[in-house]
């Protein structure tokens, strides 16, 4: 079975829907199901979800399957169905059912996030390009994710110098997304390093941290990063900010 044979605190991440999931423990009749998601992303339990909440949920899955293609459009009403027939089964204690279920919905859930990847390469010609600078696995795929969702075409590495490697054999990147605590070389010497080239005169470096910028002493503007963003970030609003800044492509 596709993820209650996996070992425990391992995720399956589907990162062009920005989403990471995680079975934690199933026994008692109950299957504990951990979910991350974007920020903009409700996250609501089924049996505790008032009628507003679920009627809106499923509305937004109708109204996103009338957007999609064809192929998408059949699992998103796929993933909706096996939502309720989990949380059916497990109000039964059909536990071995209700796992069977998980298990197909995750793989749908894993058929719908490839095929949302294929859609936004197939339109990328007008995308934006970022690249993503982050050592936490998890972090760097959901943040991928979301970016890809939000319109870029995104590449993505784990340490400084893969990025300062990537930015001089690829095209240069619309915007930057720097974590600023990285192994090998960290965020702060590879801004000096970028800004100290006249190749990336005029990149856009985003920076995440979880610190405060004064722990780093990187500056904010032309000779330093353009925004710094504190975690938790928000990714919408990280975003808005490089949409703000960065013409779309012709």
């Amino acid at each position: 079975m596709l993820v209650l044979s996996r070992k425990e605190n391992e995720k399956v991440l589907f990162p062009n829907l920005g989403i990471a999931m995680q079975i934690l423990r199933v026994g008692g009749g109950k299957v504990r199901l951990g979910i991350e998601a974007p920020g903009n992303v409700a996250v609501v339990r089924h049996e505790i979800a008032s009628d507003e909440q679920l009627a809106e949920f499923s509305e937004r899955l109708k109204t996103s399957a009338k957007n999609a293609t064809h192929e998408v459009r059949n699992r998103l009403h796929a993933t909706l169905l096996g939502l309720s027939l989990v949380h059916k089964q497990l109000s039964y204690n059909l536990v071995d059912d209700a796992e069977e279920t998980l298990a197909r919905l995750i793989e749908n859930m894993s058929g719908l996030d490839t095929e949302v990847g294929k859609n936004h390469r197939n339109n990328g010609s007008s995308r934006r390009t970022a690249l993503v600078v982050e050592d936490n696995s998890n972090e760097r795929n959901l943040l991928a994710g979301y970016l890809s969702l939000s319109g870029f075409e995104v590449d993505s590495v784990d340490d400084g110098v893969k990025a300062l490697d990537y930015l001089a054999s690829h095209a240069r990147p619309d915007a930057v997304v720097l974590d600023m605590q990285l192994p090998r070389l960290g965020g702060a010497d590879a801004v000096g390093v970028l800004r100290s080239d006249p190749r990336f005169r005029g990149l856009k470096v985003y920076a995440v941290s979880g610190l405060d910028r004064g722990s780093f002493r990187v500056p904010v503007g032309p000779e330093g990063v353009d925004h710094w963003f504190t975690k938790p970030l928000d990714p919408q609003l990280l975003v808005e900010r490089i949409n703000a800044e960065i013409q779309p492509a012709a």
